[in-house]
């Protein structure tokens, strides 16, 4: 018989991922997909697929989850929208059979989903990752924040509660300068436009702002197996990423993976700065580019993992070599895709 997983909206990359878990188990899982975009190609992947609702409160997506599990003899719940809120039901899922492919402590949820909780959380065990940081809770504190740090450092600042780095914002002396005619400005912004912007803010989320970290970023997928951590640190330059099993990186992952205890994939996510990593954000839930590690490691975490919660243990080992270079893999575009736009139901 096969068992139904159900993806709610999620990346497009969730395209690799399904295909990871479909290349370990051909005739095992039916996967179902569902979105709030008519296009979504991560649902090509997918046996079934359906739209999600727009536009309806915290309290009403969970009801519409709970609903659809039961609709669709969901077993299996892979959330990627609403992940936080979504945990703190674990039992309600639970309660109706569905397995859900997500850390079962709703605390940890909540706290990883804050980057300021984050960091008090992290401090407790390895305060030298945890770089200067300060929490902006109105315009006055932001400007003061602000002016202090300015004289040692380029400053940056991004919602405290935020996904997929959408408030971030680098401020950037030189923006309105001729030098900025041939630059792109990527995420970069002027002070007095960020005041302009930050002054009609209520703040209801703080800021964190922060010296920007302007070395290499390093993405570590990660899982808790009984066979020990699976830590696989990603080095991202661009179109192009090095795996490599630094020491270091593996041994404060391994602390942050053990003190967290949580049983599902996690992406711990460092930027460093002269050198050394800090801490920028831990993701309870699989990244975006995890298929690149499962694919050049050949531990494939998605499938390892779907099978722990199915009380399966699969086994794995680290591959022979230190360290490989990948190239990111895009997720594909269907030239028809645009023809299947009304196919998607609910």
């Amino acid at each position: 018989m096969m068992i139904n997983i159900w993806f709610n909206h999620w990346f497009s990359t969730a395209y690799h991922l399904i295909n990871l878990m479909k290349s370990e188990n051909p005739d095992k899982f039916h996967f179902i997909g569902s979105s709030r975009s008519n296009i979504c190609v991560f649902t090509k992947a997918c046996d079934e697929k359906y739209s999600e609702p727009l536009n309806i409160s915290r309290p009403e997506y969970i009801k519409f989850c709970l609903d659809f599990c039961r609709q669709h003899d969901v077993k299996v719940f892979v959330p990627r929208h609403n992940l936080a809120d979504i945990s703190k039901h674990y039992r309600d899922f639970q309660n109706i059979g569905v397995k859900l492919f997500a850390d079962s402590d709703s605390k940890n949820a909540m706290i990883l989903d804050d980057k300021i909780l984050t960091y008090r959380k992290i401090s407790e065990i390895c305060p030298e990752i945890i770089p200067e940081y300060y929490s902006a809770n109105s315009l006055e504190s932001f400007i003061h924040i602000y002016e202090n740090l300015n004289e040692k450092y380029r400053v940056c600042y991004k919602l405290a509660v935020d996904e997929g780095a959408c408030s971030f914002r680098i401020i950037d002396k030189n923006l309105e300068s001729i030098t900025a005619l041939l630059n792109s400005p990527n995420h970069k912004i002027s002070f007095d436009t960020a005041k302009k912007i930050l002054s009609q803010y209520d703040f209801n989320i703080p800021l964190i702002v922060m010296p920007y970290l302007d070395g290499i970023e390093i993405s570590a997928d990660c899982l808790n197996t009984p066979d020990g951590n699976i830590i696989i640190p990603r080095y991202k330059n661009g179109r192009y990423e090095e795996i490599i099993f630094d020491e270091n990186i593996m041994h404060i992952c391994d602390r942050i993976i053990n003190y967290l205890d949580i049983k599902m994939p996690l992406n711990i996510q460092f930027k460093c700065m002269n050198g050394k990593p800090y801490l920028l954000e831990i993701n309870p839930r699989m990244a975006g580019g995890l298929q690149a590690s499962c694919m050049a490691t050949g531990i494939n975490i998605p499938n390892i993992a779907l099978n722990q919660l199915m009380g399966i243990n699969i086994q794995w080992k680290y591959p022979d070599f230190k360290s490989v270079k990948t190239a990111n893999l895009e997720t594909p575009v269907f030239p028809d895709y645009t023809e299947e736009r009304n196919e998607i139901h609910i």
